[in-house]
């Protein structure tokens, strides 16, 4: 839906400035999926007349009630509830234009509700903060340049990971909202895919070409694992710390349809190096440079999609630089879904082996973590979705006491499930 809100004449040619959905700009710029999903590509089309300019402020109102049994759940003294309800808001304020000459211009943020700062702070702690914000100029011939706080090429070019856009079947598997609402970190996997806020808040430069026979590129810069706002930034420190620096991402896509198949083959690598450490302590221990591989695809046939991802290569957690001396890491993941006009069903499963906690190296071993992840999606009206959620997940390090989080004979393996229903309210 579209609401005229002004016009004024510029070199005799009226420019009309419009209230509208996420999802009319999208279309008109294809920087973005939809509102609900908020996924970015690089995709550019012509929807949007020149010499026009939409404006629009989309939001989110999340809600869930979910069951959960965890390790940890009772704990040194304190227990947490088994059923719980839970939720959250979001907003997404934006402009798109298009100049006479083609000039395609605009930006994008998402800003997002805080949690209380305690149980017993109330819902006056909470604040709201950007977790992106990016402006973008480009040339459906030449291609487009973004710069601000958001994804890199890595992300761009991701496909078969099944938790957002045409890939959803709950509201993100391990990388949704349930997860956070209804485990405790002690207890849940690491899920070492782009869609994480290591990679998606950062401050960083892409460029992404346009489509050549179905086939894209993309390239990003990330000079610090910083913010926008924060500058200038620590290169070296007498505090060890996991921060990536100069950071390299490129990646390419493929997409194509043969006989109502569709394929999507991506690929992509990231290079980084690490913020020095100058300190004597031996608890102090260096971090290395990053070298991360990555693939996935999908097939698509008569409302059927399987597909997959993999990430490989030097580093740790979420896309952070390992300790010397660490294990590689290797994760893949496995999905599929079927969509029936409004309804949605799927699943997914991950194994990530990573080196994880490195205080104690004698005594700890490699870490190895898996996410099963299996849900519906029901589009009740336009602007409402219905969620029915399934995780279940374990985490294993040989002398890591997850629960304690120090070196240690206990608690070496922990496991998490949860089931929720839920519903996004989007506009």
């Amino acid at each position: 839906m579209r609401y005229e809100i002004g016009s004024f004449s510029h070199r005799k040619s009226a420019r009309r400035f419009l209230l509208a959905g996420f999802a009319a700009s999208a279309a008109a710029i294809g920087l973005a999926g939809n509102a609900q999903a908020q996924s970015t590509n690089p995709d550019f089309t012509k929807t949007l007349a020149p010499g026009s300019i939409v404006v629009r402020l989309d939001g989110r109102v999340s809600a869930w009630a979910g069951v959960d049994g965890f390790t940890g759940q009772s704990y040194n003294g304190t227990k947490y509830s088994g059923f719980s309800t839970a939720g959250y808001l979001r907003l997404y304020p934006g402009f798109d234009g298009v100049a006479a000459n083609g000039l395609q211009y605009g930006a994008q943020a998402e800003i997002r509700e805080n949690t209380e700062t305690s149980a017993a702070a109330g819902a006056s702690s909470e604040t709201l903060y950007v977790l992106r914000d990016f402006g973008y100029l480009g040339l459906p011939q030449l291609g487009l340049v973004r710069f601000g706080q958001q994804e890199g090429a890595l992300y761009l070019n991701d496909a078969g990971r099944f938790e957002s856009g045409k890939e959803a079947f709950d509201s993100g598997g391990w990388n949704g909202d349930v997860q956070n609402f209804f485990v405790n970190t002690s207890a849940r996997p690491i899920y070492p895919w782009t869609w994480s806020n290591s990679t998606r808040t950062t401050d960083k430069i892409d460029y992404i070409t346009p489509s050549f026979s179905g086939l894209s590129f993309s390239v990003s810069f990330e000079p610090n694992q910083t913010g926008e706002n924060y500058a200038p930034a620590v290169t070296s420190t007498t505090t060890a710390t996991d921060l990536r620096r100069n950071t390299v991402e490129i990646g390419t896509t493929y997409k194509a349809k043969f006989d109502g198949v569709g394929l999507i083959v991506d690929g992509g690598y990231m290079n980084a190096g690490a913020v020095g450490y100058t300190g004597t302590a031996k608890a102090g221990l260096p971090y290395q440079g990053m070298s991360v591989g990555s693939a996935g695809a999908t097939l698509s046939y008569a409302g059927f999609t399987v597909g997959g991802n993999t990430k490989f290569g030097n580093m740790n957690g979420q896309f952070e630089p390992n300790y010397a001396g660490g294990a590689n890491a290797v994760g893949w993941l496995a999905g599929g879904l079927y969509t029936a006009g409004q309804l949605t069903v799927g699943a997914s499963y991950f194994n990530y082996k990573s080196q994880g906690d490195y205080s104690s190296p004698k005594t700890e071993g490699q870490r190895d973590e898996t996410g099963l992840a299996a849900g519906a999606t029901y589009v009740l009206v336009p602007g409402v979705k219905l969620f029915a959620s399934y995780l279940y997940g374990t985490r294993w390090q040989g002398g890591y006491n997850f629960l304690s989080g120090a070196a240690g004979s206990a608690n070496n393996k922990v496991q998490a499930q949860v089931f929720a229903l839920g519903t996004w309210l989007y506009w």
